[in-house]
C-alpha cells in the first residue's frame, strides 16, 4: 500500500468510486475528482482544481451558497472569512493628568477625544452628562482622601515628641558649630520624614476606605444609571445595529478542546435566540501543519454540525507578526469596524448565552 492507496481510502466516498481512482500517482488522484471542470491549467495545480470536488464529498450539506469562491486564476478557494472593510487605528491621546489638560486648553490645543466627532448629538450629550458626573465624584473622593489624611497627619503630630521650636534658639545657632547645629535640628528632620511617611501611607489607606464605602453605598441604593452591571440591565432586545464579534486567537492548541468550548460557547448563544447579533472568529497563528490541517477540519465539521455558515470564520496569518496583539489588531484593522463590540476568548474558554 502506497500513500496514494492511503490517500483514497481515507476519503469519504463509496467504494464503488475509490475503485474507479488511479493508484499510480496523487496527481492523477486529483485530475479524476476534477474531470467534469479542469479547473487546473498544469499538472502541479491539480489538487487546487479538486477542491470543491472534495469539500462535496466530505460536506456535502454544509456549503451554503457563496461559500466557494474563485480566485484570481479560477480556482476554487473556501471562503473562510467575510469581506474585509479596512479601518484605521491610531488611538486617542489618554491625558490622565488635569494639570496637563488644563495646559493644553490653555495653550489652545483640542482635547475632545476624536471619537465623540462621530457620535450624534444626543449621544454626545449623553456622553457628556456621564463625564461630568465621573468628573464630580473623582473630585468629592479626592477631598474626602485629603481631608482624612490631613486630620489623621494632624493628629499624628500631636503625639509625636518635638512640638514646636521650644528646645532650639535660632540665634544660638548662628555663632555656634555646623555640626552641634545639624545634631540640634536631626530629631526635626527625622519627626518630618515620619510625619511625610505617615502622610502618604495613610493617604493610601484612606483612598482605599472611600472607594469601599462609595461601594458600599452603592450595593444599599441598589441602582446608578451610569454604571455597567448585569443586575442592574435586563432581558430588553439587542438592538441589531450593534453586532458583537466573538474572537478567539489561537497558536498550535489542542484542537479538540478548542472546538469543544466554542461549540458549547455557540450552542448557549442560539439557545438565547440572539445569535444573529453575534458571529465568531477564530484567527489562528498556528504553524504546526497537522494542527492546521485538524483546525480546518474541524472548523469544517463545526459549521456543519452547528449551521454556523456565514457566523462561524477561519483565518490562519502566514505571518505571524506580534503574534496574539498583533492577531488581534489585524482583526480590528480588516474587521472590527463592522461590529460595535468584540469579546476576546482564550484558547479554553467557555462563557454562557446569558453571560
Amino acid at each position: 500500500m502506497n500513500k496514494t492507496t492511503e490517500y483514497i481510502d481515507a476519503m469519504p466516498i463509496a467504494a464503488s468510486e475509490k475503485a474507479a481512482l488511479p493508484k499510480t500517482d496523487i496527481r492523477a488522484v486529483h485530475q479524476a475528482l476534477d474531470a467534469e471542470h479542469r479547473t487546473w491549467a498544469r499538472e502541479d495545480d491539480s489538487p487546487q482544481g479538486s477542491v470543491k470536488a472534495r469539500l462535496e464529498q466530505a460536506w456535502p450539506d454544509s456549503l451554503a451558497d457563496g461559500q466557494l469562491i474563485k480566485d484570481d486564476e479560477g480556482r476554487d478557494q473556501l471562503k473562510a472569512m467575510p469581506e474585509a472593510k479596512r479601518s484605521s487605528m491610531f488611538p486617542d491621546p489618554w491625558r490622565t493628568n488635569p494639570v496637563g489638560r488644563f495646559w493644553d486648553r490653555l495653550r489652545g490645543r483640542d482635547v475632545t477625544p476624536r471619537y465623540l466627532a462621530r457620535l450624534t448629538k444626543e449621544e454626545q450629550e449623553s456622553e457628556q452628562k456621564w463625564r461630568t458626573v465621573g468628573t464630580i465624584r473623582r473630585y468629592i473622593l479626592l477631598i474626602l482622601t485629603l481631608a482624612q489624611t490631613v486630620v489623621a497627619t494632624w493628629y499624628m503630630k500631636t503625639i509625636l515628641p518635638y512640638q514646636g521650636w521650644a528646645l532650639i534658639n535660632p540665634m544660638d545657632m548662628v555663632g555656634q558649630d555646623l555640626w552641634v547645629s545639624f545634631m540640634q535640628l536631626l530629631p526635626y528632620m527625622l519627626q518630618t520624614g515620619i510625619l511625610i511617611l505617615f502622610a502618604v501611607l495613610f493617604c493610601w489607606v484612606s483612598a482605599g476606605f472611600w472607594t469601599a464605602l462609595m461601594g458600599f453605598l452603592q450595593l444599599l441604593i441598589g441602582r446608578d444609571k451610569y454604571s455597567i452591571s448585569a443586575s442592574t440591565v435586563g432581558d430588553e432586545p439587542l438592538n441589531p445595529e450593534h453586532r458583537t464579534a466573538l474572537i478567539m486567537p489561537i497558536c498550535n492548541e489542542d484542537v479538540n478542546r478548542v472546538f469543544a468550548g466554542l461549540r458549547a460557547t455557540w450552542e448557549s448563544v442560539k439557545a438565547t435566540g440572539n445569535a444573529k447579533h453575534f458571529d465568531v472568529y477564530i484567527l489562528s497563528d498556528s504553524y504546526n501543519p497537522d494542527i492546521c490541517v485538524a483546525e480546518q477540519k474541524a472548523w469544517m465539521e463545526l459549521i456543519a454540525e452547528v449551521g454556523g455558515e456565514g457566523q462561524i470564520f477561519y483565518r490562519r496569518r502566514r505571518r505571524r507578526v506580534k503574534r496574539k496583539s498583533g492577531n488581534i489588531d489585524d482583526f480590528c484593522r480588516r474587521w472590527g469596524s463592522q461590529y460595535s463590540y468584540m469579546v476576546v476568548l482564550d484558547a479554553d474558554s467557555v462563557m454562557t448565552g446569558d453571560c
